[in-house]
């Protein structure tokens, strides 16, 4: 089938993570009238009832309230347990989903567990997802990711790939899967699968007895050696997952500084704003004699101390250098579609976030324009020190 072959296809998760975190920004709605996306905890009580779109943003996300439309949310841990009426689209580290949700379901990290009802499609993209017994899909269930355990109830088709894939379900439908070529595919007795199996793997399904396949059941081997090269078990995954990680760590670090230092990054937004190319050079002379000066420091016992605090500063400038030009981008990307700031600097964060770790898959440049954001964030925090500071740099 056409869709199982295409769902094989490099970084097809990545495609699916970056497009639906874009569409965060896409719809014109208004942010918690409250500002609560601002704080680094959020408790929404079950009293509590939103009749339009939501925004939420924060370290830890607690969501219990009833909303009447969509809900979209961004965090370390995510748990919704109130009913919602319209789609979820949840980014983060650990995601649970208790309650019903009445529209579509898309969800990106390193932990999903899915426990509610989803009326619609589910679109899930883990490190470890978890559908359980009580879950139901009411379409169709795409996921993908490490390892798979997939209970409840599907409406409609099943399209999944992992390393390891693990089914405890009715499918009214069929199932598509694609399993990494050392992993395993199990069919639990409670599976019952009204359609046909159609799945690519390196071995045979373990179908355990009283599984059941009422259609057909199609096996496509997966070659472990192609011009005698061996294939890596789950490199493709390992590689996915690796780079979702490190998105998600550059995520929750970006939310913390905003959260402590957001005069800082509100004064590195302004500096931004000058001339890019002097930023850029500043950038690069300070990549170049920090090293020097810290190795020239280092060559005595007096100097070693500071040249040890002196390097932990240049790495963390290294580091936070891109969060800073992903707020300046993802604002500038806001102003430039509704034409005025969003005066979210989260929000901005985050749309900034995905696009340059979208432009660092490029082949060939992705190193380049990491190069080049690197020395732009740390010429304006090089620029900024200096003001506070008032040195001749």
């Amino acid at each position: 089938m056409k869709f199982r072959q295409n769902f094989t296809k490099n970084y097809r998760f990545l495609v699916f993570l970056i497009i639906f975190t874009i569409l965060i920004f896409l719809p014109q709605a208004s942010l918690l009238a409250d500002n609560d996306s601002e704080k680094s905890n959020i408790y929404l009580s079950t009293e509590q009832i939103y009749e339009e779109i939501i925004f939420v943003a924060g370290a830890n996300l607690d969501i219990n309230a009833t909303v009447n439309d969509d809900v979209y949310a961004a965090g370390a841990n995510v748990i919704i347990s109130g009913p919602v009426a319209g789609d979820v689209i949840a980014a983060g580290s650990n995601i649970i989903i208790n309650s019903d949700v009445k529209g579509n379901l898309r969800v990106a990290g390193a932990n999903v567990t899915i426990k509610g009802k989803i009326g619609k499609n589910a679109t899930i993209f883990a490190g470890m997802v978890t559908i359980t017994p009580e879950a139901e899909i009411g379409q169709s269930l795409i996921v993908g990711g490490g390892n798979l355990e997939i209970g409840g109830k599907i409406y409609e088709n099943l399209y999944g790939g992992g390393s390891n894939v693990v089914i405890n379900s009715e499918i009214l439908g069929n199932a598509y899967l694609t399993i990494d070529p050392l992993g395993d595919l199990v069919l639990f007795p409670e599976t019952n699968i009204h359609g046909s199996l159609d799945y690519s793997a390196g071995k045979l399904a373990d179908v355990k007895p009283g599984a059941q396949i009422q259609e057909q059941e199609k096996y496509s081997q997966i070659e472990k050696q192609k011009k005698g090269i061996e294939v890596i078990p789950g490199l493709k995954n390992i590689i996915l997952v690796i780079w979702f990680i490190i998105f998600l760590s550059t995520l929750i670090v970006g939310l913390v500084i905003i959260y402590l230092f957001k005069d800082f990054t509100l004064e590195t937004q302004k500096v931004l704003k000058k001339d890019t190319l002097k930023l850029i050079l500043k950038g690069l002379i300070v990549l170049i004699i920090t090293p020097i000066v810290i190795i020239l420091f280092s060559v005595t016992l007096i100097g070693l101390p500071l040249a040890m605090i002196l390097a932990a500063l240049y790495l963390i400038a290294l580091y936070v250098s891109k969060i800073f030009i992903a707020v300046y981008i993802g604002e500038r990307i806001i102003n430039l579609i509704y034409r005025k700031a969003s005066g979210n600097l989260l929000w901005s964060m985050i749309l900034g976030l995905i696009i340059i770790f979208a432009l660092l898959l490029i082949p060939y440049i992705g190193w380049l324009i990491k190069v080049i954001i690197c020395l732009w964030g740390l010429g304006a925090i090089t620029l900024i020190i200096k003001r506070k500071l008032k040195l001749d740099i």
